[in-house]
């Protein structure tokens, strides 16, 4: 039993030795210069940012989202495997115990040395193995560190596919008020061209106006009835895209132009968006995150790879009983123990090695590269998002007074026209030109809800991983 204690209690005095290590090395960025933090900003750190929108039926929608989405699933799915993996790596830290029990019978003839002679015998056996690889080096240290950082690399990994699944079914709600009101809109329009051609049509049956004028109100009837048709397939289109981004079953896809139904209700793009933003609010981006862990995991596997150029030490011993007959098994003088040292040292498989460390630091070096594209293109992200969504504002602006200009232009027209101030041409020119504005406003709206948008998803959203990091270390 002493052998057996003192093998135990070497095996856990050498597991927390550490020689062998390999720092990260992650580059220093220089980051922009920004104002301080604000009100607006704490707006946009909130883990429900979709929440700013003050829509409860975007609420519902994003949270059914969140819960059907087969890419969040698989993220979630892909984290737990890691876990495992990770729960391997920390058990091969600890020493290695397995219970053994045998019986055998045996018989013997006299040509079979050393007796010579016919005899048979029993022996059975019972007791524990255990076995332990000393990790002087910190290779299986090591291999726990990067087995780490390559899950918290997954959990960032569901981290920035939570922020893309929010942003996009804030996108397509959206995109479905604003594709229903482009086709209302174009029906609209459609609708009351068809009243206006049926009216001229009978000034012409009646010889008030020339062939000329009814051609012209065909030919814009026939217009607006194909931006009518051509609005309301983008709208079925679009429905069925939604259908299959918050994970509905195929029939409901198959049928979504009539389950899906969002209440038409107006909507601004007007969210609290700052001009400026502080630099460490970026560095939450998951993306960023994710970059850094597996510049840290790389670095852990160029240890682990060059800890295959050193000896192996293995501890093994065993304890238990071992006797001829089963009744005297667990006696004291049936008792049996063993114990040693094994050593296996690098000999022919050198070059082997040496391959295999040059490709760690490869892998290392791609690393640092990826996560210096990630930043630099994180700032490049948010900076044009930001761009985008201030010229958006100043765009929707401009048109929603072109949009008033026009629309009381074209009710100008209309009086003057029958008033007989204006040519028929004039009037048709007016008349045009506020069914393309109106229709372009909508869509303008549209792109400036976005452009929002695409500012919260830069920021990273309101995700937070970091406890998750301590439950897990």
């Amino acid at each position: 039993m002493k052998k057996y204690l003192f093998l135990v209690s070497a095996t856990l005095l050498f597991s927390g030795c550490s020689l062998l290590t390999q720092d990260p090395n992650l580059p220093t960025v220089k980051l922009p210069q920004s104002a301080e933090d604000n009100a607006a900003y704490a707006a946009l750190l909130k883990e429900r940012w979709w929440e700013n929108f003050h829509d409860k039926e975007l609420n519902i929608f994003v949270e059914y989202a969140l819960k059907n989405n087969s890419d969040l699933q698989k993220a979630t799915i892909n984290i737990d495997r890691f876990k495992q993996f990770l729960a391997i790596k920390k058990n091969e830290q600890i020493p290695e115990l397995t219970g053994y029990g045998s019986g055998t019978h045996n018989e013997t003839n006299k040509l079979t040395p050393p007796m010579n002679s016919d005899m048979s015998y029993d022996v059975y056996k019972l007791g524990l193995n255990a076995s332990f690889e000393i990790d002087i080096l910190g290779k299986r240290a090591n291999a726990t560190k990067a087995a780490y950082e390559d899950m918290m690399e997954e959990y960032y990994v569901q981290a920035f596919t939570y922020q893309q699944v929010v942003s996009d079914s804030i996108i397509a709600y959206y995109g479905l008020k604003s594709n229903q009101s482009l086709y209302n809109e174009a029906r609209s329009q459609y609708y009351d061209q068809q009243k206006t051609y049926s009216n001229i049509k009978r000034q012409y049956e009646s010889g008030f106006i020339d062939r000329g004028k009814l051609l012209q109100e065909e030919s814009l009837l026939e217009s607006m009835h194909d931006t009518m048709l051509a609005q309301k397939e983008i709208l079925d289109n679009y429905k069925v895209a939604v259908a299959i981004l918050v994970g509905k079953t195929p029939d409901d896809v198959f049928n979504a132009t009539s389950i899906i139904n969002i209440k038409n209700t107006a909507y601004s793009p007007n969210i609290p968006v700052p001009a400026y933003l502080p630099s460490n609010i970026l560095n939450k981006r998951a993306d960023i995150q994710a970059a850094e862990a597996k510049v840290r995991s790389s670095a852990f596997s160029v240890s682990v790879a060059r800890g295959a150029y050193f000896p192996t030490i293995s501890l093994t011993g065993a304890l238990g009983y071992a006797s001829g007959d089963l009744n005297t098994l667990v006696k004291s003088q049936s008792s049996d123990s063993s114990g040693g040292v094994n050593l296996f040292v690098p000999i022919l498989n050198l070059g082997q090695i040496k391959a295999t460390v040059e490709n760690a630091k490869n892998d290392q070096k791609l690393a640092l590269i990826e996560y210096k594209d990630t930043v630099r293109n994180a700032f490049g992200d948010i900076k044009k998002a930001l761009v985008t969504y201030n010229i958006n504002k100043e765009r929707l602006k401009s048109q929603q007074k072109r949009y008033y200009a026009i629309s009381t232009k074209n009710k100008i027209a209309k009086d003057q026209y029958k008033s007989g101030y204006i040519s028929y041409l004039e009037y048709l020119d007016a008349r045009r030109e506020a069914s393309v504005v109106a229709m372009e406003k909508e869509r303008i709206k549209f792109e400036a809800l976005k452009s929002a948008v695409n500012v919260y998803y830069n920021l990273g959203g309101g995700f937070n991983v970091a406890a998750q990091q301590e439950t897990d270390r």
